[in-house]
């Protein structure tokens, strides 16, 4: 799968972890597994897997509203996480969606929700790329040439 342009790596990786605690700290209440998962199945994300540089660019906030808008979420009231999980659930799934070059939806699959967050204790002090690459050997995928 063609992925998103390396210039947009960055932004990307940091807006999702933006746009997962944005959900959660203006949202209360909101139950953030549901809304991860919805978002990373979502027409919204295939976009960003796509490169289209109009969603890759969006902030936070801006990101959010769209994918209510155009993908028709509909906040489900559940388990809050607090603390900073969300965000680098967020910041994680991107670059392993970017470094692995599957469609997010996928990762989801792979990596459930559930999962990131019983492994963020364990991995969340690790520099990213690394914790990316350790989570992908254990997922038996190999880091490309090109990466990193």
């Amino acid at each position: 799968m063609e992925v998103f342009s390396k210039s947009y790596l960055e932004e990307i990786v940091e807006n999702q972890g933006k746009l997962f605690e944005y959900a959660e700290e203006h949202y209360p209440g909101i139950d953030v597994a549901d809304f991860i998962e919805s978002y990373m199945k979502s027409y919204t994300r295939a976009m960003v897997d796509e490169g289209q540089a109009y969603v890759c660019t969006m902030d936070a906030e801006t990101l959010y509203n769209y994918f209510l808008e155009n993908d028709k979420y509909e906040p489900k009231h559940g388990k809050t996480a607090g603390g900073f999980a969300p965000n680098w659930i967020g910041q994680f799934y991107a670059l392993f969606q970017w470094i692995y070059r599957l469609p997010s939806k996928e990762v989801v699959k792979l990596l459930p929700v559930k999962f990131m967050f019983e492994a963020y204790p364990g991995l969340h002090d690790l520099d990213l790329y690394v914790a990316v690459r350790k989570v992908g050997e254990q997922c038996g995928f190999n880091v490309p040439s090109i990466c990193c």
